[in-house]
């Protein structure tokens, strides 16, 4: 969402709805996901109770809003990126309806997709798509004010990493032969429903940041893409390799599984049919003895 000065005269009853809400579906569960609590907690604090985050900085909307910044001569491009407008973008929400929708969304996917994983997993894919998404959108948002002059729009909130969620969830879904849901309607599988809810909270709420959704998107697409795409193309017939930790080094390093090359072996086991060769020789061995034995009684 584009930032907007969060107003101070809020009313909690929002907030106590939410809390009711986070209640009653944690205690439903027999293990609590503790990277979606935190998450929730920490977008929580910063709008109600800043002061309750001790010694982390906090800025203003107006300082920590998504945007590329500005180039002044000699500088180099990767001067657009500002580390706090990274960082702290997410957390920070314009009014109660868009921290309550956004936080309802992450209370869903976040408890299925980390109970569905692990934890550790779960906070990893949360900042490759919290730094992918904030990446691509202020490079987008720079070649479009470079290359047509628009100005750059300023955009907070959890969206786009709640967009990401949802098109790995929506990966994982259609993966197993299972119906994606869209707004309670059944919508068959290979619908995509990411785009369809891209379109239409555009329509309902035009003030949102389309842009950010996007980006959100196609950060979704490359997690899954690059760690959670099963081998050999997709399908269910197809094992699915859930080691997000072994695909992570790969991507970074390269490389694969070690093969060995030549005729020995590993380790002292024999091959496979070995065995049956060695007893075989030794078999007709005893045989021939035998006959010679034979010959001389």
């Amino acid at each position: 969402r584009r930032g907007t000065r969060r107003s101070g005269g809020q009313s909690y009853y929002m907030m106590i709805t939410l809390l009711v809400q986070v209640v009653r579906r944690l205690n439903q569960l027999p293990h609590k996901p503790p990277v979606t609590v935190f998450l929730l907690a920490l977008n929580c604090c910063a709008y109600y109770a800043p002061e309750l985050l001790g010694f982390f900085f906090l800025p203003r909307v107006s300082d920590a809003c998504l945007r590329p910044e500005q180039i002044y001569r000699g500088q180099s491009v990767l001067a657009i990126f500002n580390p706090t407008r990274l960082l702290f973008h997410s957390v920070l929400h314009a009014h109660e309806y868009h921290l309550y929708h956004n936080m309802l969304s992450l209370l869903g996917k976040g408890i299925q997709l980390e109970l569905k994983n692990s934890s550790g997993t779960f906070a990893f894919m949360t900042a490759f798509l919290l730094f992918g998404s904030s990446t691509l959108y202020v490079s987008l948002s720079h070649l479009a004010s470079v290359s047509f002059g628009s100005p750059p729009s300023c955009a907070i909130g959890f969206s786009a990493v709640l967009f990401g969620y949802k098109v790995i969830s929506m990966m994982e879904s259609s993966d197993s032969g299972r119906e994606n849901v869209f707004f309670g309607f059944h919508v068959p599988r290979g619908v995509y429903v990411s785009w369809m809810e891209l379109i239409t909270i555009q329509f309902v709420h035009p003030e949102a940041s389309f842009l950010g959704h996007l980006c959100g998107i196609v950060s979704g697409y490359a997690y899954y893409g690059l760690f959670l795409r099963p081998p050999g193309g997709g399908g269910r017939q197809n094992q699915r390799d859930r080691n997000v930790w072994s695909r992570f080094k790969s991507f970074l390093f390269g490389g694969g599984p070690r093969r060995f090359h030549g005729h020995g072996t590993a380790s002292d086991v024999p091959r496979q049919g070995q065995s049956s060769a060695q007893d075989s020789s030794s078999s007709s061995y005893i045989n021939v003895r035998e006959k010679r034995l034979k010959k001389f009684k």
